[in-house]
């Protein structure tokens, strides 16, 4: 029972008799006895409590109280005397104490429990950082600290992810003003960017007072999982200077991966230029990479960093960066018919290099003697470079430009056979490097037939024609002869055929004339005689 602190102390005076034994039970020579009231009182930390020693003692006693604590005589009678204990801010177990003349002494205990609402709160995450990040798997800590929740065996503390509760524990008796409790939750990925909080509850309604909470402020988690393995790094191992080459990093396994980043860098340098892209649980990123020709051969680093939640990943991977031009196929002496001509190919000194055709002991230099059949040869030369285990290959090719003089053959028929009148094209064509000019004239220097073009055919085309080829180095002549056929007309039974059909026709159309005369007059003498009939019979008619 608590009793305020502002009850007057003479308000207890009446509750004193009903406290006290009857006098004839004192009389009867009862042993001495001391009581106090309120028993074991319930009091919040800082208030003041009165408490009131009293006695059976017949005679006026001596009665005092026994603390540690701050106190004042409040009021007292024969056999009563109160007590006013201040500031009371921990328990105590006072005792009232009474010497009675008649009696001797005696004396009793209470027990004054201070209670107190958790007062102030704090949330701790260990590691202890601004952002606290934590592997998914690993059991991390969290230390609630509570200032005041007294009595400690009433008071629980919670640990909080939102509204859900995860954990609890009662706080350890025995403990100071601020007690601690540590939990040791498994950190998953639900619980990333989750708020935690503490709270306490100091539930003191069995003991007729109520139920006291608080809380701490929320503190965000983050949580995350990064495998132990780098990341997968794919770039070639060779590079050529002045070329470009795109490289990729990727990553598995990531969560959150969106809060995950990804470098690149090239010989030291960060690359800005990256694409990045997110699927699922995978981090990938892609960049071109070039070196510049003019930094020459060299090894250069290329490295992949992946860092989420305070950890990084990374995998480095070297680049030979090299020079290898293509070979050079030089031919030497000019190219003509006839001609021995020289092919050389070289390559840088570290380069193998073979011509292909070239003999065994000599694989760089071919030497032959050019014809027209050598004229568009191709000659590859090869050239091979062994870097890292493995072999780089360059070619360079050539094309043999042999020069001959024109040549009239197969391309130029020497006789031609046509039919006056039809249409016909005089072809003759010639080979030769360079192209030759190509001129077909007619011996008789008249009619001639253009070259290359159709042109109908006429009896004053035939004859002998002169097809010359000429080129810078030379000229080819060739005689074709070309040959119309045609035939004579004979007038004479042309004529007498026309005189023979002009004779049948005139008689045949005189023939006719005379046939339709007739007709003509034998049916105008039937209608006359037709008509003459009929008027007798009108006549006859008439006079009967």
């Amino acid at each position: 029972m608590r009793v305020p602190r502002h009850l007057p102390a003479l308000a207890l005076l009446g509750i004193f008799p009903l406290l006290l034994p009857s006098g004839g039970a004192q009389e009867n020579g009862s042993e001495l006895q001391v009581w106090v009231h309120p028993p074991n009182p319930l009091i919040l930390s800082g208030d003041s409590v009165v408490l009131n020693c009293s006695t059976n003692c017949p005679t006026q006693a001596s009665i005092g109280l026994e603390t540690r604590l701050p106190k004042s005589v409040e009021d007292q009678g024969t056999n009563w005397k109160t007590f006013r204990l201040r500031n009371v801010t921990r328990d105590d177990s006072p005792f009232c104490f009474v010497n009675c003349p008649t009696k001797n002494q005696s004396n009793t205990r209470t027990h004054i429990m201070v209670y107190e609402p958790p007062r102030k709160m704090k949330l701790d995450l260990e590691p202890s950082q601004e952002q606290s990040w934590i592997p998914v798997g690993q059991n991390f800590s969290v230390s609630c600290q509570v200032t005041g929740g007294r009595p400690r065996e009433n008071l629980k503390m919670v640990l909080r992810r939102g509204d859900q509760e995860i954990s609890s524990q009662l706080v350890p008796k025995n403990t100071l003003d601020t007690a601690f409790v540590k939990f040791y939750p498994t950190a998953s990925r639900e619980d990333n960017e989750a708020n935690f909080s503490c709270h306490a509850s100091l539930d003191l309604r069995p003991k007729g007072l109520k139920l006291y909470q608080n809380s701490s402020v929320p503190r965000k988690l983050y949580t995350f999982a990064l495998a132990p393995e780098p990341p997968v790094l794919v770039a070639p191992k060779l590079l050529e200077a002045g070329t470009k080459e795109q490289v990729s990093c990727e990553m598995d396994k990531l969560f959150p991966v969106e809060k995950a980043h990804i470098r690149l860098t090239w010989g030291g340098q960060v690359l800005t230029q990256v694409d990045v892209t997110q699927h699922a649980d995978v981090l990938r990123a892609t960049a071109t990479i070039m070196a510049a020709a003019e930094e020459g051969e060299a090894d250069k680093e290329l490295t992949c960093s992946v860092s989420l939640g305070g950890e990084t990943r990374t995998k480095s991977e070297n680049l030979t960066v090299y020079i290898f031009p293509q070979p050079s196929l030089v031919a030497s002496g000019p190219i003509q018919e006839g001609n021995r001509v020289n092919l050389t190919c070289e390559a840088r000194s570290r380069a193998r290099v073979q011509i292909n055709g070239a003999p065994p002991d000599e694989p760089n230099r071919i030497s032959l003697i050019v014809g027209e059949k050598d004229n568009g040869r191709l000659f590859t030369c090869q050239a091979f470079l062994k870097l890292r285990e493995e072999t780089l290959q360059k070619n360079r090719s050539l094309e043999l430009n042999v020069q001959f003089p024109p040549k009239l053959d197969e391309e130029c028929p020497g006789n031609w056979n046509w039919q006056e009148g039809t249409e016909q094209t005089l072809r003759c064509a010639a080979r030769g490097n360079p192209a030759p000019t190509v001129q077909c004239v007619p011996e008789s220097q008249q009619n001639g037939m253009p070259l290359g073009l159709p042109h109908r055919v006429t009896r004053d085309h035939n004859g002998t024609y002169h097809c010359t080829a000429e080129n810078s180095l030379g000229k080819a002549v060739k005689v074709v002869t070309v040959n119309v056929e045609f035939q004579d007309v004979n007038w004479t039974p042309i004529v007498i055929s026309i005189l023979v059909f002009l004779f049948v026709a005139s008689v045949l159309i005189s023939l006719g004339y005379l046939y339709y005369r007739q007709q003509r007059i034998r049916s105008y003498e039937l209608r006359k005689a037709e008509e003459e009939r009929n008027m007798k019979l009108i006549n006859s008619e008439v006079k009967a």
